[in-house]
């Protein structure tokens, strides 16, 4: 059955609620900037300053507490791994296979459970947490900027982040994609300051490579940026939807895995 949406109350409620929530997310953030901007920017300091000061450390100060996102809850590694909608990476023949397990964790996107968080303590005591999203999976799409991306990874673009609030606790935060395996590599510690860069970029390195969870998957079209830094709409809304594709728009139901 057709649904003439053109013009319908359902079609204006979700074009003003989505800019409601574009709205709330952009004052979300900037009380965020301004909350780290008051705990933990010298005011003496103007932002050319600080840009040379973080460029030249490669810390990123952060306000205590902001952190807490990186402490992941883990529970069993059986019932995360269990009903995952791909393989994650065998780590028996890695540095990862001498750390202590600290179990696992799983999330879902789009009804997929296409995410998978494992957790590890280093003989040093270290608490390093490895992250897959096998967006084959999930069919989701994402975009990264080269010159955010100066490290190298098995030759693929990465990025690192040093992330240390007021209090001196910090997180050092790796990122990088394989294909349609995306990866998040952490360890709580500032690696430049204990001496421990090369050793999370030597457990980057050691990862064996993915297999994707649809590997006869149609990629969906690379993510574009539009001018106003927002993603690009590709796909605008046409005038009239059957009620199956109004139901896979508003709950961004993926494309099915071939």
């Amino acid at each position: 059955m057709n649904n003439l949406f053109a013009a319908s109350p359902v079609r204006r409620w979700l074009l003003t609620a989505g800019a409601f929530v574009v709205l709330a997310s952009s004052g979300t953030t900037l009380l965020a900037k301004k909350r780290q901007y008051d705990c933990s920017v010298d005011p003496s300091l103007t932002a050319e300053a600080r840009d040379r000061q973080m460029r030249r450390d490669g810390v990123e100060r952060v306000c205590e507490g902001d952190l807490a996102r990186f402490d992941m809850s883990l529970g069993a590694i059986e019932g995360a791994v269990g009903k995952l909608a791909f393989a994650p990476v065998d780590l028996t023949r890695t540095p990862f296979s001498g750390f202590e397990a600290l179990g696992g964790r799983a999330e879902t996107v789009n009804g997929i459970r296409s995410r998978l968080y494992r957790g590890f303590r280093t003989a040093e005591g270290q608490r390093v947490i490895l992250f897959e999203h096998d967006m084959s999976a999930d069919g989701t799409r994402s975009r990264r900027d080269p010159e955010d991306e100066p490290e190298r990874i098995n030759g693929l673009p990465a990025r690192l982040i040093v992330l240390e609030d007021t209090a001196g606790d910090a997180v050092s935060h790796l990122s990088w994609n394989e294909g349609r395996r995306s990866y998040e590599l952490w360890i709580h510690a500032n690696v430049i300051r204990t001496g421990l860069r090369a050793r999370l970029f030597e457990l980057a390195a050691s990862l064996p490579r993915s297999v994707p969870g649809c590997p006869d998957e149609v990629p969906p079209k690379p993510l574009r940026m539009g001018a106003d830094g927002f993603p690009a709409d590709d796909d605008p809304m046409p005038n009239s939807l059957t009620q199956a594709e109004m139901d896979a728009r508003i709950s961004g139901a993926a494309r099915p895995c071939r």
